[in-house]
């Protein structure tokens, strides 16, 4: 399994991290975690074969996780430059038809009718989905929004966690249990201004007692680096330590 960023930002505009995007490839299947701006087109910007993309899962629908869900379907109906059969899985919690229906009559486009499949699939915390290939997808409730979603990937013995954005709660631990690879939103360092996201203590934390193996954060309102991000992290997990950037593709369980 890897893991390609395609967008470690936030809202913020920047001209080093697109808003929240990440590939993961499993076996024959291509999954994007979130769609934020600038996500689409890192995808060609990246070399990835994003014509062969097979499901797209969205955790909550803030702009800066789903934004460029209209600009991903139009590249698929008008962009593509070989024929397609597969179907695309649009992945989600409950309210992404409502979502994207919205979208194809503020757009007054059917971006959903393709020369191919496009299947939804609404999900309840809790619910799994048998990717195929071998590959499972289950997603759990996050404190943040009414609908948010963390999700969790396992195929071939590996696993990879994405929080989504997400306050602490006791329940992700025990969710993200044993992942090889979680990428973890930290949204701000000290003070989370009275939002529901997760500062620097609280990611070193869940990681370390949900005993994940590398840690990747993610998802920041500041500069990682001016902050000492990783040392901060260190403090509280001892396991590997990614401080996630844009293009940086990583192998899951390695």
């Amino acid at each position: 399994m890897k893991l390609t960023i395609l967008g470690s930002g936030t809202c913020v505009p920047s001209g080093e991290r697109n808003s929240s995007g990440y590939w993961v490839e499993a076996g024959a299947r291509r999954v994007r975690l979130d769609c934020g701006a600038g996500t689409v087109h890192a995808m060609g910007r990246y070399g990835l074969p994003w014509e062969t993309l097979t499901h797209q899962f969205v955790s909550h629908f803030h702009i800066d996780h789903c934004g460029e869900l209209a600009a991903l379907l139009f590249a698929f109906k008008y962009g593509r430059s070989n024929p397609r059969a597969e179907p695309l899985a649009l992945v989600g919690p409950q309210g992404l038809e409502y979502l994207l229906m919205g979208l194809v009559g503020q757009y007054r486009m059917r971006l959903l009718e393709q020369d191919f499949a496009v299947e939804l699939r609404e999900l309840d915390p809790g619910a799994s989905l048998d990717l195929g290939d071998g590959v499972a997808l289950r997603v759990e409730k996050t404190d943040h929004t009414a609908e948010s979603l963390a999700v969790r990937i396992d195929a071939g013995g590996r696993s990879l966690g994405y929080t989504g954005d997400a306050a602490p709660s006791d329940g992700l631990a025990t969710f993200f249990s044993g992942v090889d690879t979680l990428v973890c939103e930290c949204s701000f360092v000290d003070d989370a201004r009275g939002t529901k996201h997760m500062r620097a203590g609280d990611v070193a934390a869940l990681a370390t007692a949900a005993g994940a193996r590398h840690l990747v954060a993610t998802h920041f309102y500041f500069d990682p680096e001016a902050e000492r991000l990783a040392d901060r992290l260190a403090r509280g997990f001892s396991g590997r330590l990614t401080i996630a950037r844009d293009g940086e593709t990583l192998d899951v369980g390695r």
